[in-house]
C-alpha cells in the first residue's frame, strides 16, 4: 500500500514550520517550534515527533519529505561558512575585488563594500586561457596546479572555487584542475564555475561559485545530520529540497550545488501563495510572509511569480544595487528585508527609534519569551499593544512575559526618549510598518503595477499581525489569511514540482549559427535536467514530464537581454529566423520599439526540465455555526485609525465558519499566529476557511469620533 503522507518543514531563523498532508483524504496537520541554532535538526525532531502523533502515523508513512532552509542565506550574510580559496586564471585574481567598477552609491565617500567570501591571500592563479568560443590559446599548466595543494593544505583551505576564464564554453581545464586537487585534497569541496553557472561574464560567474564553495561544507554535513534524524524517525525515502527558482531536488543534488537553495523558504512561501490563489480563482497576488526575522515580499500575476537571473545576497546598503555578493542563477523574485517579530527596536545616534534588521532570533528571542532576551522588539511591541494574547502564544504551549516585554521597552526606549511604554510600542509597529510599506511600494513599482488592484496574501507567525495595516496604507483591496497562516510557507514545500533550471551561455548572432548547434546546447540541458529527475525519483520516460526553452536575446550591440520563451512548434521548426520575430515582438511588448533593422544576439539558451505538481486540494470547512459562539473574550487593543486603545472582541479561528461576517475591529486567534483587524475592516470567511478582510474607508474615522465623544470632559 503506498504511503499517503507528504511532509514539508520549513527551518526560518526563529520558527520552524511544519505540515503533513494526507494525499488521500487532504486533511492536514501543522506545527510550529522555535527552531534550535545551535543545531536545527534538534528543532525538527522536537516538532516532527508530535506532528506525526496528531496525525497517527509514522515515518514510514510519509511517501515525501520535502525541507526548505535558511541556512545558506545566513552563512552567506553572517560570514558563518567555510573557509574558501578561489583558483582562476593567470592575470584575473583581483577580478572578484573589482566587480563591475560600479559604485552603488557615487554620493558617498566612505561607501561599504560586502566583504569578500575569498580574500586576497587565498585567490591563487594558475597558466591557462581559452577563447571566447572555448578553444585552447594556453594549456594548462597541470605542474602548476599540482604545486598548489600544498599551499592549500597549509592554508586550512575546505572548499575551493575554479573559475577559468570563458570555462562555460569548454569545462575540460576546469575539470582536468578539479581532478588533480580532488586526488591531493580529498577532504576539500571543490566547486566549478562551468557547472555551477556556466554563463557569461565573469565576475558574477566567479561570485556564484565561490559563494557556492563557501557553503558546501556545511551544507553537506547539515543535510546529511538532517537525513540521519528522519532516518531515526523510520522515514526509510530520500529528502527533497525546495530550491530558488520554485522546484524540488534531491538531496545530492542540493549538496553539488547548496546555492540553489539560497532562497528556498521564501520561495515556498510564494508557492504557497499561487497554490491557494488557484484554490479561490484570485490569479494575482501580493504575498507577504512576515516572520520572526524577516519579512518577504513578492508579486503573482496570473499564477505565475516572476523569475530573474541574477540576485545579490548580504546588501550593506538596503534597497541599493550593486551593494551585495552576486550571484548567479534562476530565482524567484521577491524582495527580503530585516522586519520580522524578533526584529530589534534601538535610539539610533540621532535619537531617532529604528525598527531592525537585527533580530533576537530564536536564542534569546525577544524580551516576552522570558529567555534572557533584553533588547525590545516587535513581538514586545505588539504585546503591550494588546495584538497577542499572553497565555495564548503558540496555541498556549509558549507563555509570553507582558511584564518582561514593557519592562525592555522602558529601560531601552521610554526613559531615552522621555515617551510612555505605549508610545513607544505604537512607534516601532508603526516604524516596522513604513520599513514593510516601502520595500511592497519598490518590488511592486519596479514591476510596472498598482498595488491597489491586488489582495495581500499575509501568513508568517507576524504577518497577519501587521497585513490589516499595511494593506489600508497601500489602498489595497484587502487581505486573505488563509488557515494555519503561521505555518503556509511550508504548503509551498507539499505542492511543489520536481523541477530544475538550467543556462549555458553561447554567444552568437542568429544570422550566422546554424540551428544544429544551438539545439545541441538544449538537448545537453534537457538531459542533465531528465538525470536530474531520475535522481529525484521520477521516470525520465513519463508523458507528463516538461521541458521548456528560453532564450536570452539581445539588439546586437545592446549590453543587456531579454529572456523569450520558444514554443515547442517553434523549437521543433529550428527557424532562428522566427526565433528572432519571437525577439522582436518580446522587447517591443516590454518597451515599446524594436529595431528589427539590428541583428539578434544570443547570449545565453536556458532550460527547465519538470514533473507535474502533485495535486493537493483545500478541503471546505463546515458552514454551520454563529459568529458569537467563537468569541473567546475582549481586550483593549490600539489602532492608528482610532489614534488610541479600542474595547476589541477576541475570536477563535477554529470555531469560525465559512460565511461568517465580523464588522472590525477584531482579532481572531489560532495557533500559528494571530489575525488583527482594525476598524475599517470587514471580515468574512470563505468556503475553505480562508479569511477576506475587506477594507472599508473612513469607518475608523468614525469610531474615533465616537470614541472622542464618550471620553470625559
Amino acid at each position: 500500500m503506498p504511503s499517503p503522507f507528504r511532509l514539508g518543514f520549513d527551518i526560518g531563523g526563529t520558527f520552524t514550520d511544519f505540515i503533513l498532508v494526507n494525499s488521500e483524504t487532504g486533511e492536514v496537520f501543522l506545527n510550529k517550534c522555535l527552531t534550535t541554532p545551535d543545531d536545527p535538526s534538534e528543532g525538527v525532531m522536537a516538532g516532527l515527533v508530535p506532528l506525526l502523533d496528531e496525525a497517527g502515523a509514522t515515518g514510514e508513512a510519509v511517501d515525501i519529505a520535502i525541507h526548505a532552509t535558511t541556512l545558506i542565506t545566513n552563512a552567506l550574510i553572517e560570514r558563518k561558512g567555510a573557509r574558501t580559496a578561489l583558483l582562476t586564471t593567470e592575470g584575473f585574481r583581483d577580478v572578484l575585488e573589482m566587480g563591475t567598477e560600479v559604485r552603488y552609491d557615487i554620493y558617498d565617500l566612505f561607501l561599504e563594500k560586502p566583504t569578500l567570501l575569498a580574500p586576497r591571500s587565498r585567490r591563487y592563479e594558475v597558466a591557462e586561457r581559452l577563447d571566447r568560443d572555448g578553444n585552447e590559446l594556453v594549456p594548462l599548466d597541470e605542474e602548476a596546479v599540482r604545486a598548489l595543494a600544498p599551499k592549500l593544505r597549509e592554508d586550512r583551505v575546505e572548499a575551493l572555487a575554479i573559475a577559468f576564464l570563458h570555462s562555460f564554453r569548454n569545462p575540460a581545464h576546469e575539470q582536468r584542475a578539479a581532478a588533480i586537487l580532488a586526488e591531493m585534497l580529498s577532504d576539500v569541496s571543490i566547486s566549478l564555475s562551468s557547472a555551477v553557472a556556466p554563463e557569461i561574464r565573469e565576475y558574477e560567474r566567479m561570485s556564484t561559485t565561490v559563494a557556492n564553495a563557501y557553503v558546501q561544507p556545511i551544507t553537506r554535513a547539515y543535510l546529511e545530520t538532517i537525513e540521519d534524524r528522519l532516518k531515526q524517525m523510520r522515514y526509510p525515502r530520500r529528502l527533497f529540497l525546495m530550491i530558488s527558482s520554485g522546484g524540488i531536488a534531491g538531496g545530492q543534488t542540493a549538496k553539488d550545488f547548496p546555492i540553489r537553495m539560497l532562497e528556498s523558504g521564501p520561495t515556498a512561501g510564494v508557492l504557497a501563495g499561487i497554490h491557494y490563489g488557484r484554490q479561490i480563482d484570485i490569479g494575482s497576488l501580493v504575498t507577504f510572509d512576515m516572520g520572526g526575522t524577516t519579512a518577504k515580499i513578492a508579486l503573482i500575476k496570473n499564477y505565475e511569480a516572476a523569475k530573474s537571473n541574477t540576485f545579490e545576497v548580504g546588501r550593506v546598503a538596503r534597497f541599493k544595487k550593486g551593494s551585495g555578493l552576486p550571484v548567479k542563477l534562476p530565482m524567484v523574485e521577491l524582495i527580503e528585508i530585516g522586519a520580522g517579530g524578533g526584529s530589534i527596536a534601538r535610539v539610533d545616534q540621532l535619537g531617532l527609534l529604528k525598527v531592525g534588521p537585527h533580530s533576537a532570533g530564536a536564542s534569546p528571542g525577544p524580551a516576552s519569551y522570558g529567555a534572557g532576551g533584553a533588547e525590545p522588539t516587535v513581538t514586545d511591541a505588539n504585546l503591550v499593544l494588546g495584538y497577542y494574547d499572553p497565555d495564548f502564544f503558540l496555541g498556549g504551549e509558549m507563555k509570553l512575559d507582558a511584564d518582561a516585554a514593557r519592562y525592555a521597552l522602558r529601560q531601552r526606549l521610554a526613559e531615552p526618549l522621555g515617551m510612555s511604554v505605549e508610545d513607544c510600542a505604537r512607534g516601532i509597529f508603526e516604524v516596522v510598518n513604513q520599513n514593510m510599506l516601502a520595500a511592497t511600494k519598490v518590488h511592486i513599482a519596479e514591476r510596472g503595477e498598482d498595488q491597489r488592484k491586488f489582495y495581500l496574501f499575509a501568513f508568517g507567525g507576524a504577518g497577519p499581525a501587521h497585513a490589516y495595516e499595511l494593506a489600508r496604507a497601500l489602498q489595497m483591496r484587502g487581505v486573505i489569511v488563509p488557515s494555519g497562516a503561521g505555518a503556509t510557507s511550508a504548503v509551498g514545500l507539499v505542492t511543489a514540482a520536481v523541477s530544475f533550471d538550467f543556462a549555458r551561455s553561447l554567444l552568437a548572432r542568429l544570422d550566422r549559427i546554424e540551428w544544429a548547434e544551438v539545439k545541441q546546447v538544449f538537448d545537453e540541458m534537457a538531459e542533465e535536467g531528465l538525470g536530474v529527475l531520475e535522481e529525484a525519483g521520477v521516470a525520465r520516460d513519463r508523458p507528463d514530464v516538461a521541458v521548456t526553452h528560453r532564450m536570452d536575446l539581445r539588439h546586437k550591440g545592446q549590453g543587456h537581454e531579454v529572456t523569450v520563451v520558444i514554443p515547442q512548434e517553434a523549437f521543433e521548426a529550428g527557424s532562428l529566423e522566427g526565433i528572432s520575430r519571437l525577439f522582436y515582438e518580446a522587447h517591443r511588448e516590454k518597451y515599446g520599439h524594436a529595431h528589427e533593422n539590428l541583428a539578434v544576439e544570443l547570449v545565453t539558451c536556458r532550460t527547465t526540465v519538470s514533473a507535474p505538481a502533485p495535486d493537493i486540494s483545500l478541503r471546505p470547512v463546515a458552514a454551520e455555526g454563529r459568529e458569537g459562539d467563537a468569541v473567546k473574550g475582549r481586550r483593549r487593543a490600539w489602532f492608528a485609525e482610532a489614534n488610541g486603545f479600542v474595547e476589541t472582541l477576541v475570536y477563535d479561528r477554529y470555531r469560525l465558519r465559512s460565511g461568517a461576517a465580523i464588522e472590525g475591529p477584531a482579532i481572531i486567534e489560532e495557533r500559528e499566529c494571530t489575525v488583527v483587524a482594525g476598524p475599517s475592516g470587514r471580515i468574512r470567511i470563505d468556503e475553505y476557511g480562508n479569511l477576506f478582510i475587506d477594507i472599508r474607508p473612513d469607518a475608523g474615522a468614525e469610531q474615533k469620533e465616537a470614541r472622542d465623544a464618550t471620553a470625559p470632559a
